[in-house]
């Protein structure tokens, strides 16, 4: 294996490790956490009362794992760039897959929003114009794996064709720029 390939690597599994230890203290509080949790240093099972995480087991990666996969599949069968409606159709297609698999919606307001306004025939182009979540800089890592030796403004471009369907806003994009570029060092 070469360093990029090992980069990326540990990127990828630093994503999805991070997720599966963060998944049962999902929207809640740092005192919450510390409370319920102390430090968290292993996997945890979902809190039954957790809302958003009840019944998932220890070492569950949630949306931001399974959208950076999306991201990265995206990145690599076409080139290198993320077109809004393929973006659009395959976060669709996972969000229906997961319902349809009895799992919690655990989509972000930004991105639900986006999606079902393409749902309702808005353009991808147009649907993230509200997105101010964080949703686009956790699923970004795949682009800053991608473009390690970018100069900037082409950089950004990929940065901003992955924000665009839900979070194509200049806090979407300026957070999911910031988490690529620190990935792409």
């Amino acid at each position: 294996m070469n360093h990029q390939h090992d980069r990326a690597l540990g990127a990828l599994y630093g994503l999805a490790m991070g997720d599966a230890l963060g998944m049962p203290t999902q929207i809640m509080s740092r005192r919450s956490i510390v409370a319920r949790f102390g430090t968290v240093t292993g996997f945890e099972p979902g809190p039954e009362d957790n809302p958003v995480s009840a019944g998932m087991p220890a070492g569950s990666v949630t949306d931001d794992t399974d959208q950076a996969v999306i991201v990265g599949r995206l990145l690599t069968g076409s080139g290198g760039r993320i077109e809004p409606l393929r973006l659009a159709h395959e976060l669709l297609e996972w969000e229906r897959a997961m319902k349809a698999k009895g799992s919690f919606d655990l989509l972000g307001p930004s991105t639900k929003a986006a999606l079902e306004a393409v749902s309702r025939g808005v353009p991808p182009e147009e649907a993230g114009k509200s997105g101010a979540t964080n949703g686009a800089a956790m699923r970004i890592t795949p682009v800053g794996v991608a473009f390690p030796d970018t100069p900037l403004e082409p950089f950004l471009d990929r940065v901003a064709e992955a924000c665009q369907v839900t979070h194509d806003t200049s806090i979407g994009i300026a957070s999911a720029a910031a988490v690529a570029a620190a990935v792409s060092r």
